[in-house]
């Protein structure tokens, strides 16, 4: 549960009022000096209107409800805890100037309280006994670090609370920036695939020469994905024209290796299971002695130097 400072204030105030009203009806009843009654009597009408005026916003009236309190003890002590006994009440001023103020007020309204009740004493008794002073002393001194203990605890919290906001805002920063570049991230792999599906179309692609005729350039290194996408567009053309025929013209074939020559065999041997014939144009003379002197088996497959020579 957590309270303001104002409600901290409102609350002790309502107790004061209630407290100094059952004072009031309890001196009613038992022998007390007129000076003591009438104190009560204006310390109620004093706390009731402090009450009202902080009620309707009155900031300055917890700190005349201070002073008024300290004035109140002062004054209205009277009989034996004048001059014999320590007036317990005498505390009640520090631990409210705790709540509703400082340590300035602290200090201030004590000492003040005790030079009240040193003057109205004439100088004698307990308020001037030094034990009693270094006592009250070493309450208010702990009520004042205790005031400062709270404070430094609180403004730790107010520091860290902060510092936990600019953190969740650096978060927030991060995670936008973070979503954007996942966002660009997405849309240039959705672009370089698309380009990828260009050059795989343009490196290898499929020209109808005639009904049921198709020529399939190579050119540049043909590694396993090329060869995967040479087998792929070539079925897919063929299922789609019914071609009897396709040309694989490798003019543009740099150099054969074993990899290379097995892509193509099992290129042909796909498409032959449509039952579309195969025909390897444009080997070079190079291309040829390298596919020999790897003992690469062509046995099955037709050959013509050119595509025009198969037409």
């Amino acid at each position: 549960m957590r309270l303001s400072q104002r409600q901290v204030v409102l609350a002790l105030l309502m107790m004061m009022v209630l407290g100094v009203i059952i004072t009031f009806i309890y001196q009613l009843f038992i022998p007390i000096t007129p000076l003591t009654m009438i104190g009560t009597i204006i310390g109620m009408i004093v706390l009731v209107g402090l009450l009202l005026a902080y009620w309707w916003g009155w900031e300055p009236a917890r700190y005349i409800t201070v002073i008024s309190i300290t004035l109140l003890i002062g004054f209205s002590t009277d009989g034996v805890y004048l001059r014999d006994q320590f007036t317990i009440t005498a505390f009640l001023v520090p631990v409210l100037a705790l709540i509703v103020a400082g340590p300035t007020w602290i200090l201030s309204c004590s000492l003040g309280l005790l030079g009240v009740l040193v003057v109205r004493s004439g100088g004698q008794g307990v308020y001037v006994d030094p034990m009693a002073i270094f006592i009250y002393l070493m309450i208010i001194s702990g009520t004042i670090l205790a005031w400062i203990v709270t404070n430094t605890a609180r403004r730790d919290a107010e520091d860290n609370a902060a510092e936990a906001h600019q953190a969740l805002g650096r978060i927030e920063v991060l995670s936008h920036e973070a979503t954007e570049r996942a966002r660009e991230l997405a849309t240039q792999n959705d672009q370089q695939r698309q380009l990828l599906d260009l050059v795989s179309t343009l490196e290898t692609p499929t020209v109808s020469l005639a009904e049921g005729v198709l020529l399939a350039p190579v050119i540049g290194h043909l590694d396993s994905r090329r060869a995967n996408d040479l087998t792929r567009r070539l079925l897919a053309e063929v299922g789609a024209q019914h071609a009897k025929l396709v040309i694989l013209d490798i003019a543009g074939v740099p150099m054969v290796d074993t990899a290379v020559s097995q892509s193509l065999l099992r290129a042909i041997q796909a498409v032959r299971l449509l039952g579309c014939e195969v025909m390897i144009t444009g080997i070079s003379a190079s291309v040829a002695t390298t596919m020999t002197q790897l003992g690469i088996d062509m046995t099955g497959v037709r050959t013509a130097r050119t595509p025009q020579e198969v037409i």
